[in-house]
């Protein structure tokens, strides 16, 4: 069910949004409109739609700290040694890849967008054993049990119901046997008309058979209060092993 609640409140917060917001779901095949597109099957982001609520830099570096931070924590927790190969799945400009990289032999990130994946290229060419690739979730260029460590970052809750399976089924085959999988996902309502909500037990079906072996909860940041209410349920950070 979507939030229109939701949608109403940031509307109000940030109303110089709403005629793009609207004309974007007139004319959702344009350039203009809101900060995210469902072209191709797949929810696109525009730049500054892949972490859009903190307004200030001050902002968006406490929002990235966090992210980071919480990324790192996990990682920490059930990561036995470094992996020889990692790869984020939904990576956009890359806003996570280098602390992911700095922690594999090598990494990749794939993305739909093309534009994105240049942007990456660019900022982090000078980073050792980091590639980016074009490619979606549901086919990814890359043979079974390819990478050690798999990271979705707020990726698979803009996977639409028809394609989530297939999305993780790839994910599983490019997974090492003894492989890591770490998802933030949003896993409790309320939806909205990009974002859909799975619980905890449809993830767990999704990956099977590989075991869920770690849950926490991510909890809405200070940063996001413009944009929503940061008292909602939190995301859930899974962990899946193979």
């Amino acid at each position: 069910m979507v939030d229109a609640l939701g949608l109403l409140r940031r509307g109000l917060n940030r109303p110089e949004k709403i005629p793009r917001y609207v004309f974007g779901l007139l004319v959702p095949s344009s350039n203009w409109g809101p900060e995210w597109r469902r072209r191709d099957g797949v929810v696109r982001f525009e730049p500054g739609g892949y972490a859009s609520s903190p307004r200030t830099r001050p902002e968006f570096a406490s929002n990235l700290y966090h992210e980071v931070a919480g990324l790192g924590n996990v990682l920490d927790d059930h990561l036995e040694e470094p992996p020889a190969r990692s790869l984020e799945v939904g990576c956009g400009y890359g806003r996570l890849s280098p602390w992911i990289a700095d922690r594999s032999e090598s990494h990749v990130g794939v993305d739909p967008d093309v534009e994105a994946l240049e942007t990456a290229a660019e900022l982090y060419a000078d980073v050792d054993g980091i590639e980016f690739v074009p490619a979606r979730a549901d086919s990814i260029p890359f043979p079974d049990d390819a990478f050690d460590l798999l990271v979705t970052w707020t990726v698979l809750q803009h996977v639409p119901n028809e394609t989530i399976r297939d999305s993780v089924a790839e994910l599983r085959r490019v997974l090492s046997p003894n492989g890591l999988a770490v998802c933030c996902e949003r896993t409790r309502p309320p939806a909205d008309n990009h974002v859909w909500p799975r619980s905890l037990e449809t993830y767990r079906h999704l990956f099977e058979p590989l075991d869920l072996v770690g849950v926490r909860e991510r909890p809405v940041e200070p940063t996001w209060a413009e944009a929503m209410d940061t008292t909602r349920p939190a995301e859930s950070v899974l962990v899946f092993r193979g």
